[in-house]
C-alpha cells in the first residue's frame, strides 16, 4: 500500500511537567489533560493558527502546522499559551495546575499505518525530553519553558523581531544518540536581556565641493545627486527595509476576576476581540485581553497592597488594569485596606455591574419540606437558623474563598448579634467571640470552598445537605455543568430548590472596576480599550451571553431555562465601614475547636457558705453552665485540685455529658489546703502535651485562693512558664470565689502573663453570662 510522500511542516511538541507525580490522582490527570487542551486551542485561536494534526501522547502531544509561516509560532503564540496556561492555572488548585515544556522545529515528517514518524519529529522529542528543558523550567518562575531547534533559531527566531530573539539563550543537548544544541527562553518569566555591543561605523569625512553658480536645476536632478553621492559612504539604500504595514502591536489589558465569573467573563473577552477585530477597517486587532481569576482573599490582599507584594506576579498574575469582583464590598474591602497603606498610589473607579447573583438556600427536597417557604421560594433568616440548629447539614462558603462567602458571612452574623452593621466597635464587643463561635457551630463555612466547590461537596451526597451560595452555582449544579475547578460535568442531578431570603438578603452586583496607579502616566489607548470593552459588556449580546451563563443581567432577569424565579430580592445594604477583615478573622477563629480544661479547687476552704450554698457548689454549677457553649466535637476535660491535681475526666472529645455529670453539687472536698499554683502549672503541662491541633487552648480555675500564699511560690518562674507560647496559644482564666483574692494572691499578673484575666465572683447568677463570654474571648479572639 502506497504511502504519502514526506512533507515538510513546522512541528509543535509539548510535554506536563510533573504529569505523573503521585500528588496527581487519575482525577487529577483529567482535569490537567482537559486543560492543557483547552489551553492550546484558546491559544492558537488568539494567536490565529490552525489546530493541525495533532498526536496524544498522555502527558503531552505534538502538532504538525505544515501551511503557516514559521515565525507565527515563535511570535504571538508563546504569550498566548503563557496567558491561557495561566487562566487555567488561576481557576485550579495545586494538583492540577500546569506547566509546560514546548519545542517548536521544522523538518521533514512522513507518514505510515501506524502515524508520523521522521528524523526530525525524533529531533523534536529529543530536545522535548533534554535536561536543559527541564531544569530551565523547574527554575522558572513563569509556566512555560520554550525550545527551538538550532537551525529553527538560525533561520526563523533570530531574523523575527516578534518572537523576541534575545531572550532566548543557547544549551548543549546531550539525548542518546543526540548531540546539538537547543535554544531555550521563558516568555512568561524572562531572564536579563544581555546587553549587546553597539556597533560604531568609521566617520567619513565628505570632500567640500566648490562653489559653483549654476543654473536653478529641476528638483529631481538634485535629489539623484545627492542620493548618488551618499551611495558610496553609506549602506542605507541597500539595507532599507519597505515600509512596515502590518498592525501595530494590540494594546494589552488585564482583566481580574473571581473565579464564578471567570469563565463567563473569557469568552466574552474572546468576542470583544473578535468584535474589535471585525470593526476594523484594516482587519487588524485592537486589543489583547488576559482574564486573570483570584479568590477574594487573594483579590483583596494583592490590591490592598497595591499589587507590590514580592509573589503577586506569581501567585495573581500581572498588575490589572480592569477589575471585576463579584460585589461592590470587595471594593469597600479594598479600599479599606488602601486607606491603611500610605504611599501606594492606586485609585478604584467603579461603574456599574455587569450582572446580578443573589445568595439563596440551595435546598433538598427533604429540607425544602422543613422550611416550609412561603410560596415554595421564600424563607427568613430565622427560619433558616431553626432548620440549620435542629437538622444540621447546613454551610456555607468561605469568607476567604469567595465575595458569595463574605456576604453571606456579613448577612448572617448581622442577624445572629442583633446588629445593623458590622462596625469595628460592634465587632470588638465582648459578647462576639461566642456569638460567632455558636454561629459557626450552626452552620460553619466550608474551608477553601467557593460557591461552587461546595455544591460539589454537596453533590457527591445528594439529598443531605443545604448551602448558602450564589444562584448563579445553583443554576450550574441544576444543570450538570462543572462546579469549580476540580469537579466535571455529570448527568443532571436531582435538582436543589434555591430559596430567597425575604430580608437582608445578600446580592453579588459584579461591578466593573478601573484600576489606576496614580504614579505612572496614563495609557491613553488602553482607557479608550477599557470603555470599549465596559461597553461591549453592558451590551445586550454580553447580557444575553451572562443569563445564558447563569447570572441575571443587570435588570434583574434571568434565562429563560430557569423556569419561574421570582425578582431579583432588595440587596441587603453594607456600609464600606464595615470592619470587613475583622468579620473574617472572626469566623475563622470562631471556626475552630476548643480545647479546654476545667480546674476546680476542692481545698477545705471550698466548703464555706458562698450565696446560697457553698464555694465548690458556686463551682460546680459554674462550669455546668460554662459547658453550654462547648459541643461533643470540642475537646474538654476536667480536673480537680487540692494539695495535688488530678484527672476527673481526661481531656478529650465527647467529654460534655461526663463532665455535667462528674461536676455534681456533692463534689467531695480533700483535707488541708490547695496548691492553686501547682494547679497552673498541672494544667498548663496537661494542654501543652499535645500541640497538634489547631486553635487556642484555655485553662479555666476556679479556686477561692484562701490558702495560697505568695511568698512560698516562685512567682517569676511561674510568669515565665504561663508566659511561654509554643505554635498553639495556651491562655488562663481565673474565677476567684473570695472577693479580693485575683490580686492579693498574684494571680493576675499570672493570668495577664498568658494573656488572660482573674476575676473575682460576686454571683454565678449575675457573672455567668460575663464569664461566659471571657472563656470565648479567651479562645477565639
Amino acid at each position: 500500500m502506497s504511502q504519502p510522500a514526506d512533507k515538510h511542516t513546522s512541528i509543535l511538541a509539548v510535554d506536563v511537567e510533573s504529569y505523573g507525580d503521585v500528588r496527581r490522582t487519575d482525577r487529577h490527570q483529567k482535569v490537567v489533560r482537559d486543560g492543557l487542551y483547552a489551553a492550546l486551542h484558546r491559544a492558537l485561536d488568539r494567536a490565529r493558527l490552525p489546530w493541525g494534526y495533532h498526536e496524544d501522547r498522555g502527558d503531552g502531544l505534538f502538532l504538525l502546522v505544515p501551511d503557516v509561516p514559521k515565525g507565527e509560532l515563535v511570535a504571538s503564540l508563546p504569550h498566548e499559551l503563557a496567558a491561557a496556561l495561566r487562566e487555567h492555572n488561576a481557576d485550579h488548585g495545586p494538583e492540577t495546575q500546569i506547566r509546560l515544556r514546548v519545542v517548536v522545529h521544522a523538518g521533514e515528517v512522513g507518514t505510515d499505518d501506524n502515524g508520523k514518524h521522521g528524523r526530525d519529529l525524533d529531533h523534536a522529542f529529543r530536545l522535548l525530553d533534554s535536561q536543559p528543558l527541564r531544569d530551565v523550567l523547574a527554575d522558572s518562575s513563569g509556566v512555560l519553558a520554550i525550545a527551538v531547534s538550532d537551525w529553527f533559531f538560525e533561520h526563523v527566531v533570530k531574523h523575527q523581531p516578534a518572537a523576541n530573539p534575545a531572550i532566548y539563550r543557547s544549551y548543549t543537548v546531550r539525548q542518546k544518540e543526540t548531540k546539538t544544541t537547543t535554544w531555550i527562553c521563558t516568555p512568561d518569566s524572562p531572564r536579563p536581556v544581555r546587553a549587546k555591543p553597539s556597533l560604531r561605523l568609521p566617520a567619513v569625512q565628505l570632500p567640500k565641493l566648490p562653489k559653483v553658480q549654476l543654473p536653478r536645476p529641476r528638483w529631481q536632478a538634485v535629489v539623484l545627486t545627492s542620493l548618488l553621492l551618499l551611495a558610496p559612504t553609506t549602506n542605507l539604500l541597500a539595507g532599507a527595509a519597505a515600509p512596515d504595514t502590518r498592525c501595530a502591536n494590540p494594546v494589552q489589558l488585564n482583566v481580574l476576576t473571581s473565579t464564578e465569573m471567570a469563565p463567563a467573563l473569557r469568552l466574552l473577552a474572546l468576542n470583544f476581540e473578535r468584535t474589535s477585530y471585525q470593526a476594523d477597517e484594516n482587519k487588524c486587532r485592537q486589543a489583547r485581553v488576559l482574564v486573570m481569576a483570584d479568590t477574594y482573599g487573594g483579590a483583596v490582599d494583592a490590591l490592598g497592597q497595591g499589587w507590590s507584594g514580592g509573589n503577586d506576579l506569581r501567585d495573581h498574575g500581572p498588575e490589572p488594569h480592569v477589575w471585576v469582583p463579584d460585589s461592590t464590598v470587595d471594593i469597600d474591602h479594598v479600599a479599606a485596606r488602601l486607606a491603611k497603606v500610605p504611599g501606594i498610589g492606586a485609585t478604584l473607579e467603579q461603574r456599574p455591574g455587569i450582572a446580578r447573583s443573589p445568595i439563596v438556600l440551595a435546598a433538598p427536597k427533604s429540607v425544602v419540606d422543613a422550611l416550609r417557604p412561603v410560596g415554595g421560594q421564600w424563607v427568613t433568616w430565622q427560619s433558616v437558623v431553626q432548620a440549620a440548629s435542629s437538622r444540621g447539614g447546613f454551610s456555607r462558603p468561605d469568607p476567604r474563598s469567595s465575595s458569595a462567602g463574605m456576604l453571606a458571612t456579613i448577612a448572617y452574623f448581622r442577624y445572629r448579634l442583633d446588629q445593623p452593621q458590622l462596625t469595628p466597635q460592634v465587632m470588638s464587643a465582648e459578647s462576639v467571640p461566642r456569638l460567632v463561635h455558636g454561629a459557626e457551630r450552626e452552620i460553619p463555612f466550608a474551608p477553601n470552598r467557593d460557591s461552587g466547590s461546595l455544591l460539589c461537596t454537596i453533590r457527591a451526597n445528594p439529598g443531605q445537605l443545604a448551602a448558602l451560595v450564589s444562584e448563579k452555582a445553583v443554576i450550574d449544579y441544576n444543570r450538570g455543568r462543572q462546579l469549580g475547578s476540580d469537579c466535571s460535568a455529570t448527568a443532571r442531578p436531582e435538582a436543589l430548590t434555591p430559596l430567597y431570603l425575604r430580608t437582608d438578603s445578600p446580592v453579588q452586583d459584579y461591578p466593573f472596576v478601573v484600576v489606576r496607579w496614580t504614579d505612572r502616566p496614563e495609557h491613553h489607548q488602553r482607557r479608550q480599550v477599557i470603555d470599549r470593552f465596559y461597553e461591549y459588556l453592558m451590551s445586550p449580546s454580553a447580557a444575553a451571553d451572562l443569563r445564558n451563563s447563569g447570572f441575571r443581567d443587570p435588570g434583574g432577569h434571568i434565562g429563560r431555562d430557569e423556569g419561574q424565579v421570582p425578582a431579583l430580592p432588595r440587596p441587603l445594604p453594607v456600609s464600606p465601614e464595615s470592619a470587613f477583615d475583622e468579620v473574617e478573622s472572626a469566623a475563622v477563629a470562631g471556626s475552630t475547636h476548643p480545647r479546654v480544661l476545667f480546674a476546680v479547687d476542692v481545698g477545705q476552704t471550698m466548703g464555706a457558705p458562698f450565696q446560697r450554698g457553698n464555694r465548690v457548689q458556686a463551682a460546680t454549677e459554674l462550669v455546668r453552665r460554662l459547658l453550654q457553649e462547648f459541643g461533643d466535637t470540642d475537646e474538654v476535660g476536667l480536673l480537680a485540685f487540692g494539695r495535688t491535681a488530678e484527672d476527673v475526666v481526661p481531656l478529650g472529645t465527647g467529654q460534655t455529658s461526663a463532665i455535667r455529670k462528674a461536676a455534681r453539687p456533692d463534689f467531695p472536698l480533700t483535707a488541708g489546703n490547695s496548691d492553686v499554683y501547682g494547679a497552673i502549672e498541672a494544667g498548663m503541662d496537661r494542654l501543652r502535651a499535645d500541640r497538634t491541633a489547631d486553635g487556642t487552648d484555655l485553662l479555666v480555675i476556679v479556686t477561692d485562693s484562701a490558702t495560697a500564699d505568695v511568698s512560698q511560690a516562685d512567682m517569676p518562674a511561674l510568669k515565665a512558664k504561663v508566659a511561654g507560647q509554643g505554635p498553639r496559644p495556651t491562655r488562663l482564666l481565673v474565677i476567684n470565689l473570695l472577693a479580693g483574692a485575683c490580686r492579693s494572691a498574684g494571680l493576675t499578673d499570672i493570668a495577664t502573663a498568658a494573656a488572660g484575666r482573674c476575676i473575682d465572683l460576686a454571683s454565678v447568677e449575675t457573672d455567668a453570662a460575663r464569664l461566659a463570654n471571657l472563656v470565648a474571648i479567651g479562645l477565639w479572639r
